[in-house]
């Protein structure tokens, strides 16, 4: 299921935005539009002033466009970095709760790390002085006329404030439990530093649940007044995920340290002819118990790949008619394919980039097919290393 639109490109980046992304989206054009300033330390919103509709609306979808914008240079800043470091940017998607620059990979250098992890909170910090500045300007040109506009930008500003100080905190993944990490990696192994950041990260989203349903510090912060917030739990969730899921991704990619696709590449039972009928491969599955294979022609080339999630969208009685050549992946060269002595690491990555099931293996000189790598081997093979079954 596709979950986020390619909206642009930035700097050769594609710009995605996720679809929860909407719902905070309408939420800020709602929220600025009808927040009521009466008791407030700071207004926020253009609910006390006297505004027609449109003019209020309209304010308020500026706003929501200037916080879409200001996060994405928050994300361009990791990224313009990672990108000084060697680091290729595949891809900026903005969400629910933020942004996400998705790296090709984090390097494990902290003074890398931390490096790129300090410029969003950076850069959200020179937005928030900026858009302080021109409200400071605004006030001193006319406080009655402008107020409206100044209410915009001092909102902006603030978010952008708020945004750097709420990144800075030691809370894996956020940037400031990356710039922990990173300092972390300095003492000890990149895995045991991942590890103490995300135990950080999580006791900080038990701390983020508790303050939402008792005292919300942010809340005081505006009204001066103590409140629930349901939405620092609902945060706290994400961040828990979060955390929980990078620990673990760390720990798969430290596992396979060392091993080599030709640890786990599968040479036998590897292949099916691109002429056979779709019965005919299923028979083959059943018999070899595997679900994917490689296509070859009739002189061995590789020609595309075949899945028995291919085969299951065919009905059964068009099985004894149409062939693997029917319904088969094409080969896409270099993007489908890996030498036997890369690294396994590098093939799991590129499956879960790519949303790939299986890869090629080839033989470096003439680049003729040799094997395949399969997710569902790799994964096997990762329970066979956490279980201490290692490649003597």
């Amino acid at each position: 299921m596709q979950t986020s639109i390619q909206l642009c490109k930035f700097m050769g980046i594609p710009i995605r935005l996720h679809f929860t992304f909407l719902f905070i989206f309408f939420a800020i054009i709602f929220s600025f539009a009808n927040w009521d300033q009466t008791g407030t330390r700071i207004p926020l919103g253009l609910g006390g002033l006297e505004l027609s509709p449109v003019i209020r609306y309209s304010l308020s979808a500026i706003a929501a466009v200037l916080f879409f914008f200001t996060l994405l240079l928050h994300e361009m800043a990791h990224s313009f970095v990672a990108m000084r470091f060697g680091t290729k940017i595949h891809s900026i998607t903005l969400f629910f709760f933020g942004g996400l620059a998705m790296m090709e990979d984090i390097p494990k250098s902290p003074d890398k790390e931390w490096r790129i992890a300090i410029a969003g909170p950076l850069m959200s910090l020179a937005l928030g002085g900026l858009f302080f500045l021109i409200y400071l300007g605004l006030k001193a040109l006319d406080p009655t006329n402008y107020r409206s506009v100044a209410i915009l930008v001092l909102t902006i500003g603030l978010f952008n404030g708020a945004l750097a100080v709420f990144n800075l905190l030691p809370a894996f993944p956020m940037d400031g439990g990356r710039i922990l990490r990173a300092l972390l990696a300095k003492r000890m192994s990149f895995l045991k530093a991942t590890k103490r950041a995300a135990l950080i990260g999580k006791l900080f989203a038990f701390a983020l649940v508790i303050m939402g349903f008792s005292r919300d510090p942010f809340t005081f912060i505006l009204t001066g007044k103590w409140s629930s917030n349901l939405w620092l739990p609902l945060l706290a969730i994400f961040l828990f995920m979060a955390a929980t899921e990078e620990e673990r991704a760390t720990a798969t990619f430290a596992l396979l340290d060392g091993i080599k696709v030709e640890n786990v590449m599968r040479t036998e039972r590897a292949t099916v002819p691109e002429d056979i009928t779709l019965s005919e491969l299923v028979n083959a599955m059943l018999a070899d118990k595997t679900t994917e294979y490689a296509v070859v022609d009739a002189r061995g080339d590789l020609k595309g790949f075949v899945t028995l999630d291919a085969v299951k969208k065919i009905p059964n009685d068009q099985r004894y008619f149409l062939h693997v050549s029917d319904v088969m992946i094409p080969y896409d060269g270099p993007r489908d394919a890996l030498l036997s002595d890369a690294p396994a690491s590098e093939a799991l990555k590129r499956m879960l980039r790519d949303r790939k099931s299986i890869l090629a293996v080839i033989e470096e000189a003439g680049g003729g097919l040799i094997g395949i790598i399969t997710k569902k081997d790799l994964s096997i093979y990762i329970e066979m290393l956490r279980g201490g079954v290692r490649v003597q």
